[in-house]
């Protein structure tokens, strides 16, 4: 790729949000790295480069890290699904975080989620984008919890809120690709649409018209 471009990354965990994106894509061009398709195109005269990560936080930080070594992205954008946490959040509302913590991350004298390299817990997304974004879609800003696994029992909630008080919804991914993002100083942000509130039923009910209100979010700052 160019690197006199200013490319825009884009990374979905799950195929629905890359189709829908892909869908709207002009002269793209496909390269397999590690089992994942990187697409390459336009989209309304911008470049893009766009991937489906996959679930969980090792595919995600894999794919941020990627997009940035390797395709020269300028900026990037999360975009997907996740579970409502402490009930401000309703399924199908906008999430747009402008916190990342990583609930599973534990260690002997450290307190929660404490990253060592960057020598704190959370981690901040790019402000203006993000607000860029949060203007562009409506969406309520808040703390995201990530971790590497599907929160849907009442005690791991409260148990993440006990330690994260200002969480407002958990997922799988973003807080890997905030932190790839930051230690690489890249500026992120990241749209979240509410599939659930911890109940693998409404998961299966929602994600599909919870993804595609994420893709509509993204391609509304394209």
């Amino acid at each position: 790729m160019d690197n006199s471009k200013n490319v825009i990354g884009i990374i979905g965990a799950m195929d629905a949000e890359v189709r829908g994106i892909e869908s709207v894509m002009n002269k793209m061009t496909r390269t397999n790295v590690g089992g994942s398709d990187v697409v390459v195109g336009t989209i309304h005269g911008r470049s893009v480069a766009l991937m489906q990560s996959g679930i969980g936080k090792v595919n995600a930080a894999f794919a941020a890290q990627l997009l940035i070594r390797e395709f020269n992205v300028s900026r990037l954008y999360m975009t997907g699904i996740a579970g409502s946490m402490g009930g401000r959040l309703h399924t199908l509302d906008l999430l747009i975080p402008d916190l990342f913590v990583q609930y599973d991350v534990i260690m002997p004298g450290e307190p929660d989620g404490y990253m060592d390299i960057l020598d704190r817990v959370g981690v901040l997304p790019d402000e203006k984008i993000s607000a860029e974004l949060a203007a562009a879609c409506g969406a309520t800003r808040g703390t995201m919890a990530t971790g590497e696994r599907f929160v849907d029992s009442e005690e791991d909630k409260a148990d993440i809120l006990r330690r994260f008080p200002t969480v407002v919804a958990a997922d799988m991914e973003s807080g890997a690709v905030a932190q790839v993002c930051a230690r690489l100083k890249v500026p992120m942000a990241c749209v979240k649409v509410i599939s659930d509130a911890g109940d693998v039923g409404e998961y299966y009910d929602f994600k599909m018209r919870a993804a595609e209100k994420a893709i509509s979010a993204v391609l509304s700052v394209l």
